[in-house]
């Protein structure tokens, strides 16, 4: 398999994908299995959790999910960087738009991501985002058109809150519980769209009542995902320089973000961040009605959204008045252990609803 020459002048190595993961079967006339081989790996490498309930899916929904998920995290990356200036940044989100929206050849963009920071995986995703193109010009029009949507929905919402500045404190930091859900839509809502709009394409026969269901659901199911994140990272966010949490909410204690790491402010810190615990919740039970709004006899579908599903409802209840939200290096993060009893929870009940929703009460409120 080739790779992009600008890698080898890339100032920093990036080694290629680890060869011992073996991908699945490619989706029906792939043009290129070298390409999709490298789509798997990289997959793997940076984000084994998303790797495993994607394989579960057939194999032309999972190349094209796996392919929607790649292209978000490449915009993720630039997202993240903290070296690129704004205006380099925009030039690295505009490239990636003409390449997803107009089909244009990649070489700019992947020039330009020479010179992006961040982990060796995601380096060398982005770089190569010609083999991820391969891949995905030859999916289905229909799953090609959902991602460009909605990733070039994505982009653009990342583009506008990267070029917030950061105060006098500085952190770059939300506003207003409405700040936080539109920053949420932009970087999770479209995720749950891209979803939908995915599924619904491999279900011709599905009811409108359930197509009604999972629409109304949709974002609120990328929503609960990424708050439950926003939760269980905060220091490490506050350590690069962000804060999710909004102002507002820490003006109601008089509070400064950095405060939260002060063990005698951990009380006030509670109360500061107990609205998103609760907006969390309320969109987690939403992303439940999103997953059983998909029919029961699509046990890979239902298992792709079960898996992350309840593990953030586990998550959501561990991180709840837990102090290690707001301790450095000290993760908010359930067991392996606890992982594999959520994971042979799913597969034996993924067809029956009353079993799910006892499962999901269960490991978000008890």
């Amino acid at each position: 398999m080739s790779y992009s020459a600008s890698t080898a002048d890339a100032s920093v190595h990036v080694p290629p994908p680890r060869a011992d993961i073996e991908p699945p079967a490619p989706a029906a006339h792939c043009p290129d299995l070298g390409a999709w081989a490298f789509c798997w790996r990289s997959l793997v490498e940076v984000s084994r959790t998303f790797s495993k309930p994607i394989e579960m899916l057939s194999p032309n929904l999972r190349a094209a999910t796996a392919c929607g998920y790649l292209i978000c995290r490449i915009a993720d990356t630039i997202e993240d960087d903290e070296t690129l200036s704004n205006r380099e940044r925009d030039a690295l989100f505009a490239a990636m738009l003409e390449v997803l929206e107009d089909g244009a050849a990649p070489d700019t963009f992947i020039q330009l991501a020479a010179g992006l920071s961040g982990r060796p995986c995601e380096l060398r995703l982005a770089r190569n985002i010609d083999q991820v193109m391969r891949v995905f010009r030859a999916l289905a029009p229909q799953h090609q058109k959902v991602c460009v949507t909605w990733a070039g929905e994505m982009i653009r919402g990342m583009g506008l809150y990267a070029r917030r500045e950061p105060g006098e404190d500085g952190l770059v930091l939300l506003r207003t519980l409405s700040d936080l859900e539109r920053y949420c839509y932009f970087v999770a809502g479209t995720v749950g769209q891209m979803l939908t709009g995915l599924f619904l394409a491999e279900m011709p026969d599905i009811s409108q009542a359930r197509i009604r269901q999972m629409r109304a659901n949709a974002e609120d199911f990328g929503l609960g995902l990424q708050l439950v994140n926003i939760l269980k990272d905060q220091t490490e966010d506050l350590g690069r320089g962000w804060c999710f949490i909004p102002q507002t909410l820490w003006d109601t204690q008089e509070m400064e973000p950095r405060d939260m790491l002060d063990p005698a402010m951990r009380s006030s810190a509670h109360q500061t961040v107990a609205p998103v615990f609760e907006r969390a919740h309320h969109c987690l039970f939403n992303a439940l009605e999103f997953t059983l709004g998909i029919p029961p006899e699509q046990v890979e579908m239902r298992l792709f959204c079960i898996l992350p599903l309840w593990m953030a409802a586990r998550t959501l209840r561990h991180a709840r008045g837990n102090d290690a939200m707001f301790i450095a290096d000290a993760p908010v993060k359930i067991s392996r252990a606890e992982v594999t009893e959520l994971i042979a929870q799913a597969l034996e009940s993924a067809g029956d609803d009353p079993a799910l929703r006892a499962q999901f009460a269960a490991l978000i409120d008890a």
